[in-house]
């Protein structure tokens, strides 16, 4: 891991991210079709600079930006099966809205965007095996498909929330708001092929489940568990968003449920972790 002073970067990226939440909640409410795009970009932007600044002060160089190239050439190459062949994902069609297109199907920002819930995921599926096995050698099939199932659930908020944007269409409606139940399979999936590929990536790094360590990592507030916090607010978030903002309670009720399988135990983890770790007031404050 880099210094203290590199944690700065990423550090400001996660409150830039967290500040976008709230602005393409109010954009949306507005009813300013021309500014969703600008204010999608910057919810995106800021998440995906977050964690691959992240993972470069975590992993280094090298590793970091092997793990964005696998996640871009999988994704990519799985997206372009999906939407020119209906293959896992089901039948779709991206429209011209989120810009340009490689290989004539996929928008470019597609597979780049898979980056920035993919390192979060996967951060929380590794805290809570740690959690759940602090003392057992890592198990890597669990936690690859604890984090693809987390970043699974993450598509039960975006995945109705782009379609109304009109940024890709169902060629056949499904079961879910209109999306296909194959989605999730395809979701699943890729993220699962990708998280096989970033565990041989970080394989040398790993001392415990996930390569991290909640027994050294000191403050649950700390740098170690920003990834975390991250898919905390992004559960959070999308379900309060969804029932409030976008018109959307049974959406809110099903991302509050799916991803709050992961965020909820790895939220009272967290909060546990700083409820122990609070100083106690002497004389008789600490009795009470």
């Amino acid at each position: 891991m880099l210094s203290a002073p590199h944690q700065y970067i990423p550090r400001a990226l996660l409150l830039a991210y967290l500040l976008s939440m709230p602005i393409y909640c109010l954009v949306r409410l507005a009813g300013r079709p021309d500014w969703v795009g600008l204010s999608t970009a910057l919810t995106a932007a800021s998440l995906f600079a977050f964690s691959l600044t992240y993972a470069i002060v975590q992993h280094g160089l090298r590793r970091a930006v092997a793990m964005l190239v696998a996640s871009f050439a999988i994704a990519l190459t799985l997206e372009y099966l999906g939407s020119s062949y209906g293959i896992l994902f089901g039948e779709y069609d991206y429209t011209d809205r989120l810009g340009p297109k490689l290989l004539g199907k996929v928008p470019a920002i597609i597979p780049i965007a898979w980056f920035m819930m993919l390192y979060p995921s996967w951060a929380t599926a590794g805290y809570l095996l740690a959690r759940l096995r602090p003392t057992a050698m890592p198990m890597p099939a669990a936690r690859v498909g604890i984090a693809a199932l987390a970043m699974t659930a993450w598509d039960l908020s975006l995945d109705p929330r782009m379609v109304a944007d009109g940024n890709w269409v169902w060629r056949a409606a499904g079961p879910y708001f209109g999306i296909p139940l194959s989605n999730y399979l395809g979701w699943f999936v890729t993220a699962a092929l990708i998280y096989i590929v970033w565990y041989v990536i970080t394989r040398p790094e790993q001392t415990s489940n996930g390569a991290d360590d909640p027994t050294t990592a000191g403050s649950s507030l700390g740098f170690h568990y920003w990834p975390i916090w991250a898919y905390i607010f992004t559960w959070l978030g999308e379900s309060v968003a969804n029932a409030i903002f976008w018109g959307g309670p049974l959406v809110a009720l099903a991302v509050f449920i799916g991803m709050g399988l992961f965020g909820g135990p790895a939220l009272f983890s967290l909060w546990r972790s700083m409820q122990q770790t609070q100083p106690r007031l002497p004389g008789r404050w600490s009795e009470a």
